[in-house]
């Protein structure tokens, strides 16, 4: 895979702040992991806002690169570049499949690099090339599972990427929302992260957040059941691609900085 074409940013940016800030550079394993009381290779229940009691029998997350800053970046809706602004203290760019059924930490094949110093922020990228490319075809998201409430059951799949069907219209208009800023999920907090010699960090993500506010009674139907769509353009409500309700509220959790995405340092990950 070819390196991300933004990140000469980020790396002179951390090189930088090790250089100036005392810090020590360390580098130090990453993992990831799904809901804390889920049961490896078991389907995870969960019952949501709307009601529907969902049996999740796949959910797995893209998470191509992680990065750790000391300033909060400024809001992604306004007319800023892709690479936002700040002291990057730590920064993983290799990228991996997340099991979010799986409670055991998933350890990135690379290890992270970073100084010892505490973390105000934390960014998760969802791409799997280059940040600012206009087409990536890598499932960001795959869900499966069965929906019911009331005696309604709706077997469903979903899958979302974040690619040239993602583009805004208008979006090239002064740099405003282009693509690469639906696949960096910031700020998340991280007030209690700092980077240390011994340890490691961990990225916790709660599948039950997905589902907030989704109503599957509003799922496309297809022969093979029901799916979320993938497809945003798509406004025919007779259409099985109908962008509605459930796939636009799947895909806003996706980026629910403040709630699905927990960041911690672990001692005990080596």
């Amino acid at each position: 895979m070819r390196p991300f074409l933004a990140l000469a940013f980020v790396f002179s940016t951390l090189a930088a702040c090790v250089g100036t800030t005392g810090g020590d550079v360390v580098d130090f394993p990453v993992a990831a992991a799904g809901a804390a009381d889920a049961t490896a290779g078991k389907p995870y229940e969960l019952v949501n806002d709307r009601g529907w009691h969902v049996v999740l029998t796949k959910a797995k997350l893209h998470v191509g690169a992680l990065y750790l800053d000391q300033s909060l970046p400024v809001s992604g809706a306004q007319n800023t570049s892709c690479i936002l602004p700040g002291t990057y203290v730590a920064q993983l760019t290799t990228g991996m499949d997340v099991d979010l059924l799986s409670p055991a930490p998933q350890r990135f094949a690379a290890l992270a690099h970073g100084t010892t110093l505490p973390a105000l922020v934390g960014q998760v990228w969802l791409t799997g090339g280059p940040i600012d490319s206009a087409v990536d075809a890598t499932p960001i998201l795959l869900v499966e599972g069965t929906a019911d409430r009331a005696g309604d059951v709706r077997p469903f799949t979903g899958q979302i990427t974040i690619s040239s069907n993602r583009e805004q219209q208008g979006a090239s208009n002064a740099g405003a929302n282009p693509t690469c800023k639906q696949r960096i999920v910031t700020p998340i907090p991280t007030p209690d992260v700092t980077i240390q010699h011994e340890g490691g960090l961990l990225l916790r993500i709660d599948p039950r957040l997905l589902f907030v506010n989704v109503d599957f009674g509003a799922l496309g139907k297809f022969s093979s059941g029901y799916a979320f769509s993938d497809t945003p353009s798509e406004a025919d409500p007779m259409s099985p691609l109908y962008y509605s309700q459930p796939s636009a509220n799947l895909y806003q959790n996706l980026h629910s900085a403040g709630l699905l995405y927990r960041f911690s340092w672990e001692p005990e990950l080596r």
